[in-house]
């Protein structure tokens, strides 16, 4: 009876603290789109939707890095043309995709495209975030791509968690996070105009 009593209370604490760990990120998640909605750095969907639980593609975080640029006049000017073949002068995020490229923050898949619907990944945000930052020649060449700038996003206190696949598709809310927690992060020679 003891041990059915002990299990059971273990299982109970285990699920209690997983659903307050859960509860807490979500919180987190929802603050941070709150404070970049304001910052006119967020929308959402035309439903009114932020679907924070939903992965983010390529183009989705490219347009998110320009506008925290404040180059959003710019992506405007370079909706013309692409220099990938997969993203069409007609495409919503043309003008985004050609600055974030220019800017160095984001790069193609090498064969030409740029696969503006895949999901993208924990480990290219937080390059991105890491770049835009001012923060590439402080990465360690030493280390493996994308590890190198994970591990500088998570010194520089731009992390979520610990364990965090760098190749896993990262999710809208994730992001929002790493976006919140890089706005206070000290910039390295580049600025927020």
């Amino acid at each position: 009876m003891f041990k059915k009593a002990t299990s059971f209370l273990l299982v109970f604490v285990i699920m209690f603290s997983s659903m307050a760990f859960a509860t807490d990120i979500d919180k987190q998640r929802q603050e941070s789109a709150e404070k970049l909605i304001a910052m006119g750095i967020l929308t959402g969907f035309e439903d009114g939707s932020l679907r924070l639980e939903e992965n983010i593609t390529r183009e989705q975080f490219a347009t998110l890095a320009v506008k925290l640029l404040n180059k959003e006049s710019e992506a405007e000017k370079l909706k013309k043309d692409s220099i990938f073949k997969d993203v069409k002068k007609d495409r919503w995020s043309v003008g985004y995709i050609n600055v974030a490229v220019n800017q160095g923050l984001i790069v193609g898949r090498g064969d030409g495209t740029f696969a503006p619907s895949a999901n993208i990944t924990h480990g290219e945000i937080l390059t991105i975030l890491v770049r835009l930052l001012g923060y590439t020649n402080t990465v360690d060449p030493n280390k493996k791509w994308p590890q190198n700038y994970v591990d500088k996003a998570k010194e520089l206190g731009i992390d979520i968690a610990n364990g965090i696949d760098p190749s896993a598709p990262a999710i809208r809310g994730d992001v929002v996070v790493y976006i919140d927690k890089s706005l206070i992060v000290k910039l390295n020679g580049v600025s927020r105009k």
